[in-house]
């Protein structure tokens, strides 16, 4: 499922209980309606960006993670790819996006070549043009070279030899991992269609073992579409969001009658969180975030339902925690 673009397209097409309870099986799940998180631990804390396969739309979806930070004068994530190869791919298509985004910074270079030719002041030709084109021509043009700023800023890092995930610390850093996802889909995508440089979450786990992700590390973070639904929600309503995340099951042995249930379909956040514990992580705490993301939001990360009329919700009032459960 696609991630969802704010304000403009560029070059290329992301209250929760923080404690494990005994035996949890689904985590808790919070609503527009209902109190945030405590972010003081998350505020503390050190992040960095995982991509699980080098692709255009992940240099974009890193982007999108950084350009909030960047407006609020934040350090940057870095971006962390799986190789040398990787990272050389990513910092090609980085280059290609600030070539890109660079050609359509034009209309305060045209507004001072007419200042120089005609002597008019800035606001005479504000007044002339429109007060709404012109502003709309500014804004575009600060929005560009915003995200061009963010581009050039962004650190890729390579992961060969285990050298960036080994230095991360449970209590310290937070992992986001990018890439395009659907409900109740078990894959990370590098495009849009979901047809491209897929992963499962048993993949993804792996990776992350190899690539020396401490097994004590646990604030794991999917920014995937769709990462906390089996199914897409209705509305950001508390319930609504509840029902999404429950699994699709089925029981087997005879007729279907007497067998366990089996799950044919859940959030990739639970899947992914029952895959790292079979990879021997202790106690991962993955979450999710319900409904699709939106890609490139300025000032906070937003979640939206493209095929119902509610209002996009922040991220963080849609997130949910999952835990490795017992149908795992």
């Amino acid at each position: 499922m696609p991630e969802i673009q704010a304000n403009h397209s560029i070059a290329t097409s992301s209250t929760a209980s923080t404690s494990q309870s005994s035996g949890a099986q689904y985590g808790e799940v919070t609503g527009v309606t209902t109190s945030n998180l405590s972010m003081t631990s998350s505020q503390s804390k050190q992040g960095a960006i995982y991509a699980p396969f080098a692709a255009e739309d992940i240099v974009t979806q890193a982007l999108g993670r950084n350009l909030p930070r960047a407006s609020q004068g934040k350090e940057l994530y870095p971006l962390i790819s799986r190789s040398d190869q990787d990272k050389a791919t990513l910092e090609q298509h980085r280059n290609e996006q600030i070539a890109d985004l660079s050609k359509h910074i034009q209309f305060d270079n045209k507004i001072n070549e007419i200042v120089q030719n005609t002597g008019a002041t800035r606001d005479e030709i504000r007044q002339l043009m429109g007060p709404d084109l012109f502003d709309k021509g500014m804004s575009a043009d600060l929005r560009f070279k915003q995200e061009v700023d963010v581009l050039k800023r962004l650190d890729i890092q390579s992961n060969e030899g285990q050298q960036q995930l080994s230095k991360l610390q449970a209590g310290k850093d937070k992992l986001y991992i990018v890439g395009h996802g659907g409900a109740g889909m078990n894959i990370l995508a590098a495009d849009q269609a979901c047809a491209q440089g897929k992963v499962t979450a048993g993949d993804l786990a792996s990776q992350l073992r190899e690539g020396g992700l401490p097994k004590s590390f646990n604030d794991i973070r999917v920014t995937a579409c769709y990462s906390a639904d089996t199914k897409s929600p209705k509305s950001f309503h508390h319930k609504d969001l509840q029902r999404a995340a429950q699994p699709t099951t089925h029981k087997t042995g005879f007729l279907g009658l007497f067998g366990p249930k089996e799950v044919k379909a859940e959030p990739f956040a639970q899947t992914l969180s029952n895959k790292l514990k079979s990879e021997g992580f202790e106690q991962p705490d993955v979450t999710g975030y319900h409904g699709a993301g939106v890609s490139l939001s300025p000032e906070h990360h937003h979640r939206r339902l493209p095929e119902t009329k509610e209002q996009d919700a922040r991220s963080s009032t849609v997130k949910q925690h999952f835990y490795p459960n017992r149908l795992a």
